[in-house]
């Protein structure tokens, strides 16, 4: 008997690319990138360019709900926490929150191209409301590197 001859296999090409490590890779890098637009910690913030500082000190108790932050706009608009107030509100605004249990201290929220006559306006109606407790927030200066 005559042994039949071996078939040989057809090789097949792959003609396609797998593209689901690369659209994983994309994923990953679109929610580094997006993550600063991202509230953690439950509430929004009113975004201004704050002033750079060297040694800044750390100020957990403004990411509080319950904290009075005071943001000063570089266009002269005044917010507590989220809302739009006018400024000559705020005095009577802050008694009412710290009777309410609020924490007996303001952090301002200035902008650094915002008006001094504007953060001074605010430090006023502070020391009207009788809070003597004010912590500026500020950024912290990256170190420039100097080339020799």
């Amino acid at each position: 008997m005559p042994m039949p001859a071996k078939r040989r296999r057809e090789v097949k090409l792959i003609c396609s690319v797998n593209v689901a490590a690369f659209l994983s890779i994309q994923v990953v890098l679109l929610f580094i990138v997006m993550s600063p637009y991202f509230v953690v910690d439950g509430s929004s913030r009113i975004a201004v360019d704050l002033a750079k500082v060297n040694r800044p000190t750390l100020m957990r108790g403004a990411r509080r709900e319950d904290a009075l932050l005071v943001s000063v706009m570089r266009d002269g608009k005044v917010f507590l926490r989220n809302d739009q107030i006018q400024i000559n509100q705020l005095g009577r605004i802050l008694q009412l929150a710290v009777e309410r249990g609020a924490e007996k201290k303001v952090y301002v929220n200035a902008d650094a191209r915002s008006k001094y006559g504007q953060v001074a306006e605010v430090l006023e109606q502070v020391q009207a409301s009788g809070l003597t407790h004010v912590a500026f927030l500020v950024d912290e200066r990256k170190a420039a590197v100097s080339v020799r």
